[in-house]
């Protein structure tokens, strides 16, 4: 059984895959921001205590 650090760790490399997929696409520049990440037509910040997206 794995550790929650690990899960936490696993999780971790799937959003960075998604996000290097996203940049792939070449619409737009993904920008880290205190508390947020901005894509082409995306932003996740927290909201109520969870991640959220909104579509921009």
């Amino acid at each position: 059984m794995q550790s929650r650090e690990d899960q936490a760790a696993e999780l971790a490399a799937q959003v960075v895959d998604l996000l290097n997929r996203i940049d792939q696409l070449g619409v737009g520049v993904i920008v880290p921001h205190a508390n947020r990440i901005t894509g082409p037509g995306f932003t996740i910040r927290p909201h109520d205590g969870r991640w959220a997206v909104t579509n921009q």
